[in-house]
């Protein structure tokens, strides 16, 4: 159990980083036994073996230690013993050609190291002058053995030689290091783009779908059921849990919004009843209170509706509705003030804009004695608008539920027209989610509240119209 829990600590954290290194680590033990097996089965590359160019020295040796006389007869001997060489003693010295064959200078660098010091090894041709391929050795008692290999016996070679030490004139790219490399990284590659394109681009989409459901679902959209069996499985279940989500939403949308209705009527028939009271003290009180239940009921449908599905967008001038919301509440005494001027253009609900900052300003209005309202662009298709007041603000401890629905900044004061219901805010983040953007409350120095919200411009629309 410690074991697996260091192994999830040090390994990769993202799905697609375990798959790469499990790949990895597959292929380079399977490469790994490979090489052992070959090497612990490769008995013969172990066992020393007598190279070719190891006997044509042992016999130039021997022809040059031999007395004159005796050099013909030790050749017809050579003969049989080496039936891949030809061997013969020539008294003038043989003309010396050109090498273009980088084995037979190997083997020639190699047959000079075993012999006598400052022995004159060269190729030659040979005397009926058809054969390129000879070797000449200038023996010490005179004349010039001239040795012609018809066969090449290539030894067993062993694991490293083989892996790092490749045949003389291989380019680098055939050598079999390189192949292995080649190979071991193309592998790796298909692998990889294969597991992520098949298993984590579907549980990413999956993730990131079920993350915005159902504040930014589009509309009735499924997922793809793609990869694996599993993954398509789960992609299934998803959607079937959103069409259930959807179905209870409308279904709690629909009894509510006919219950309010059926409350307003009853109201209706309240206030008027109340109209009939003839104490003037108590019908004050009861008209108050059918008024703040009546105002309930529309922050309700109101709350309602910024849940429902979206409305027919279009371009909006924001800049126009900010300066509109801001003269509006300056008609009515309050000191609001909207710093913008630029026109920013965002694809959305004109009703549906203006009703998000008339709430924002209302909010702020209620505890600050002045608010300013920013815009400004950041980014290359983002708008953030600050609503900012200097109020009280509002405790860090509370900024995370304060756009839940029915959550009012201040629970223990007592319901009116003037404290609002806690549905302003929730309305405010409905809509602007709607709207593809987001709401967030920041302190402001060195007191009150802004409220930001971040909006997708839409630019580039407005310049090709």
């Amino acid at each position: 159990m410690k074991l697996a829990g260091m192994v999830a600590r040090l390994g990769p954290d993202r799905l697609a980083g375990q798959i790469t290194l499990l790949i990895l680590g597959a292929i380079v033990t399977f490469q790994t036994i490979v090489l052992v097996a070959f090497h612990l089965l490769d008995v013969e590359g172990r066992r020393h073996i007598v190279d070719q160019t190891d006997f044509v020295a042992s016999i130039i040796l021997a022809v040059d230690a031999a007395p004159m006389e005796e050099r013909q007869h030790l050749l017809s001997e050579f003969a049989h013993a080496v039936p891949f060489a030809n061997i013969h003693i020539e008294g003038e010295r043989p003309q010396a050609v050109a090498l273009d064959n980088w084995e037979f200078a190997n083997e020639i660098r190699a047959i000079h190291s075993d012999l006598w010091e400052k022995a004159e090894v060269f190729a030659a041709s040979a005397p009926d002058g058809r054969n390129s391929g000879v070797l000449a050795v200038g023996l010490r008692k005179g004349g010039y053995a001239l040795i012609s290999i018809y066969q090449h016996r290539k030894p067993p070679r062993s694991v490293w030689r083989w892996f790092w030490q490749p045949e003389p004139g291989t380019p680098f790219f055939l050598t079999p290091w390189a192949l292995s490399a080649i190979l071991f990284f193309l592998c790796t590659t298909i692998l990889v783009v294969w597991a992520s394109d098949g298993i984590v681009a579907p549980l990413v989409k999956l993730a990131k779908h079920a993350e915005q459901f159902p504040d930014r679902g589009e509309g009735d959209e499924l997922l793809a059921e793609r990869g694996p069996t599993e993954v398509r499985e789960l992609t299934r279940s998803i959607n079937r849990m959103q069409d259930r989500i959807r179905t209870m939403i409308a279904a709690r949308s629909q009894v509510l919004a006919a219950v309010s209705h059926d409350l307003k009527t009853i109201i209706t028939r309240l206030n008027l009843r109340t109209e009939l009271v003839s104490e003037p003290h108590l019908r004050d009180k009861m008209l108050h209170d059918i008024s703040l239940m009546d105002a309930m009921l529309r922050k309700n449908l109101e709350h309602l509706r910024a849940e429902s599905d979206r409305a027919d967008y279009s371009l909006i001038d924001i800049d126009s509705v900010l300066q509109t919301v801001a003269d509006q509440f300056v008609d009515l005494g309050y000191r609001v003030r909207y710093r913008g001027g630029d026109r920013y253009m965002i694809l959305g609900s004109l009703t549906e804009m203006q009703r998000v900052f008339n709430n924002l300003v209302e909010n702020a209005i209620h505890h600050a004695g002045a608010v300013e309202i920013e815009a400004r662009q950041t980014g290359v298709d983002r708008l953030q608008i600050d609503v900012i007041d200097n109020g009280p603000g509002i405790p860090d401890d509370q900024k995370a539920t304060i756009f839940e629905p029915f959550v009012r900044g201040e629970p223990g004061r007592t319901i009116s027209n003037h404290s609002g219901f806690g549905l302003g805010l929730s309305i405010v983040r409905s809509l602007v989610e709607h709207h593809g953007g987001a709401v967030a409350l920041l302190d402001h120095k060195p007191h009150g509240l802004i409220v930001r919200v971040v909006l997708p411009l839409q630019n580039g629309v407005v310049a090709s119209s």
